[in-house]
C-alpha cells in the first residue's frame, strides 16, 4: 500500500501522520489485495471553516485498488476522530469490494442469480439490496453491468454513477434514492 498525503491544508505533525498510516495499514488485514504495492492511497486533510458545526477537521481518503476506487470523506472534531470514522466507513466499503470480486467467474461472466443469492443471504435480502424502482431517459457515455455500476457507486460513496450498460449497449446513470433503493437513468443516443 502506497500512502500519499496530498492537498493537506492542515499542518500535520509526524505523530498524526503515523496515526493515519497505522489506521490505513490496519485495513490491509481485511483484504489481501490491499497489501499490493500498486494500491495507492491518497489522504487529504483540511480545516473545516463552517461556523455552524463543531467539526473542525475534514479528511478524505481515496484508495485506488485493482478494478475499483474506494473513497471516504468524514468531518470530525479532531484528526483522530475523523480518521477513526473514516476507517469504519472504509472497512465497510472494503467488505463490499471483496464481495464484488467474487461475483464474477474466472472468465468474467456474472455468476448465476442463485449463487449470488447464497452469497447475499436470503432471497428477500438479495432482492431488497438490488431493487431498482425507477428509470429515466437521458442523452449520451464505460461498459459494465448494472450491478457493477451500483457496486462502483457504493465504493466511491457517491449518489450516482455514469456507465455504459453492457446489457443494452447504451449509456446509463445509476443513482441512490432517498429510501436507499436504486434507480437507473437510461441515455438514448
Amino acid at each position: 500500500m502506497n500512502i500519499q498525503f496530498v492537498k493537506s491544508h492542515f499542518n500535520l505533525t509526524d505523530e498524526q501522520k503515523d496515526y493515519i498510516t497505522k489506521k490505513l495499514e490496519h485495513l490491509e488485514k481485511f483484504a489481501e489485495r490491499l497489501k499490493d504495492e500498486s494500491v495507492e492511497v491518497h489522504v487529504s486533510v483540511k480545516e473545516n471553516k463552517l461556523k455552524t458545526t463543531d467539526n473542525n477537521v475534514s479528511i478524505e481518503i481515496t484508495m485506488i485498488v485493482p478494478h475499483a476506487v474506494i473513497r471516504a470523506e468524514i468531518n470530525g472534531k479532531t484528526i483522530e476522530e475523523a480518521v477513526d470514522l473514516c476507517e469504519e466507513k472504509l472497512r465497510g466499503q472494503i467488505e463490499r469490494y471483496k464481495g464484488k470480486l467474487h461475483r464474477r467467474t474466472d472468465s468474467g461472466q456474472l455468476m448465476p442469480a442463485s449463487t449470488l443469492e447464497q452469497i447475499a443471504g436470503t432471497q428477500e435480502e438479495f432482492k431488497e439490496m438490488k431493487k431498482i424502482l425507477k428509470r429515466k431517459t437521458f442523452k449520451d457515455i464505460k461498459q459494465m453491468h448494472e450491478e457493477e455500476a451500483i457496486e462502483q457507486m457504493e465504493l466511491l460513496a457517491h449518489d450516482f454513477f455514469v456507465f455504459e450498460n453492457s446489457a443494452t449497449g447504451m449509456p446509463a446513470i445509476v443513482y441512490r434514492r432517498k429510501d436507499n433503493t436504486y434507480g437507473i437513468i437510461d441515455i438514448n443516443k
